[in-house]
């Protein structure tokens, strides 16, 4: 149970965030004129922070996928890096990169990059299912990067609609942290 306390306490932050109410989702959720005058907080707030009770159970299920996948072995401290990590990518990465957007909520863009970081070293799947995995969700990713993408198709069961380019800075964020991870791997087998 310790080795997913990092998942859970994750689950529990926006469980207890949605709970607070609408107040607190205003409080946290990314607002660029309030970044602008100082709430920097916003920019990591704003993941714990929901639009409905579909769009967190939704989070809150893939949370749960992504921590299955995960290695029980993952030290914690490595867990909480790699979140940390993810969020302050993609809520920096929304804030320089998407200009337009005033409002964010959502946990899902930094889910993206933790289930490439669950998987990459999880010892209960081959490589090859781990590659494939990461395929999926990159080209899952890029997809919802084309006009082909309808952003509108879940805001009836999510409250609005969806910001994809969450999911590409996240997804960005855990391909560097595995390719960060795989290096360093690589290295210290090297140099045994």
């Amino acid at each position: 149970m310790k080795s997913y306390s990092v998942w859970i306490g994750i689950g529990i932050v926006c469980v207890l965030a949605f709970l607070a109410g609408d107040s607190a989702t205003e409080t946290l959720r990314f607002d660029r004129s309030a970044i602008v005058n100082g709430e920097w907080w916003r920019i990591v707030s704003s993941h714990f922070v929901h639009l409905s009770s579909g769009h967190l159970l939704l989070n809150l299920a893939a949370l749960a996928l992504a921590g299955y996948v995960a290695s029980p072995r993952t030290p914690i401290a490595f867990q909480i890096a790699a979140w940390l990590w993810l969020i302050a990518f993609t809520g920096v990465g929304l804030w320089l990169w998407a200009e337009d957007l005033n409002y964010y909520v959502g946990l899902s863009g930094t889910l993206h990059g933790a289930m490439l970081v669950a998987i990459a070293p999880s010892p209960f799947y081959s490589v090859k299912v781990r590659w494939v995995v990461g395929l999926v969700i990159v080209a899952k990713v890029l997809w919802e990067q084309t006009g082909y993408y309808d952003d509108m198709a879940n805001v009836e069961m999510v409250g609005g609609r969806t910001e994809a380019r969450s999911h590409l800075y996240g997804a960005m964020a855990g391909l560097i942290w595995v390719a960060v991870w795989m290096m360093t791997r690589y290295i210290r087998n090297r140099d045994e």
